[in-house]
């Protein structure tokens, strides 16, 4: 993980590239073509990209998330934040105050899954993720939804300062 990247934006960077790999379709000389030719780097960068993404387009293909899911790495360190999440709920006067402000939208989307998302933290990040595949299409956001957008990442936020905290002082 990159030291100017906060936990949960790794996370939200990790589905980008899985969902990336699966647009195309795990070819690694297409996607190479398409898209690494065009990075402003050089060759010799350009070549230390194509092995890491041959080696990410390999590790989804071995856990065998082909058309879906997210890698190992990825669903473990979601069950880290989960675990700090509900520890902070109890624990932490200002985390909470900032839960309680998020709760309505999270239960709303819990409602919503219908019982296959059962994570209040997936529901956040699925949030944020989703909102960013909207601005990438360009579509409208309407204000309701730019609020929960809103919660769900200053909710994130302060979840990936506490968890930034913890490693640091371990």
């Amino acid at each position: 993980m990159e030291q100017s990247q906060n936990i949960t934006e790794h996370i939200i960077n990790l589905y980008r590239k899985e969902d990336l790999m699966r647009a195309y379709q795990f070819d690694l000389e297409k996607f190479g073509n398409q898209v690494i030719n065009f990075f402003p780097i050089s060759p010799k960068e350009k070549l230390a990209e194509v092995n890491h993404y041959e080696e990410f387009m390999q590790k989804m293909k071995e856990q065998g998330i082909e058309q879906s899911g997210h890698l190992t790495e990825v669903n473990e360190i979601v069950a880290q934040l989960d675990h700090l999440h509900e520890e902070l709920k109890s624990s932490d006067e200002n985390y909470n105050h900032v839960y309680l402000k998020t709760k309505a939208y999270i239960d709303e989307n819990m409602e919503v899954a219908k019982g296959s998302i059962t994570s209040e933290i997936q529901i956040c990040l699925n949030g944020i993720y989703g909102f960013l595949l909207l601005k990438i299409e360009e579509r409208p956001i309407k204000p309701e939804e730019q609020a929960m957008i809103d919660q769900f990442g200053n909710l994130l936020s302060l979840l990936s300062y506490k968890y930034s905290e913890r490693k640091n002082m371990n």
